[in-house]
């Protein structure tokens, strides 16, 4: 199995696979340390409204959610127009780091 670099962006990688059967898979690797670390910091700062006055619920990189949607025969768009799955997703313990204002969940 061969594998190759498609693109870098930032913190997130994109890789080509080559099997050996003739197929390919292509697979995203994300790096969201920073993500956590600012959410984490919001939290800890009690910053859980944001400029505007709204809530600010969570931080959460689009690789996660997609990743996390794709489990279950869905994608990123199918989580943000779906309020009960998005809280299915918020609410799972995986995720509790991205959450900065816990009370909203």
């Amino acid at each position: 199995m061969a594998k190759r670099i498609l693109s870098i962006n930032g913190a997130t990688t994109t890789f080509l696979h080559d099997e050996q059967d003739g197929k390919q898979a292509i697979e995203t690797v994300a790096n969201v340390t920073r993500e956590l670390e600012r959410a984490k910091a919001l939290h800890n700062a009690g910053r859980t409204r944001t400029g505007m006055g709204d809530r600010h619920v969570a931080s959460i990189p689009v690789t996660v959610i997609d990743a996390w949607a794709r489990r279950f025969g869905k994608c990123f768009q199918d989580v943000m127009q779906d309020d009960r799955l998005f809280t299915r997703f918020l609410a799972d313990p995986d995720h509790a780091y991205f959450v900065i204002d816990k009370a909203s969940v």
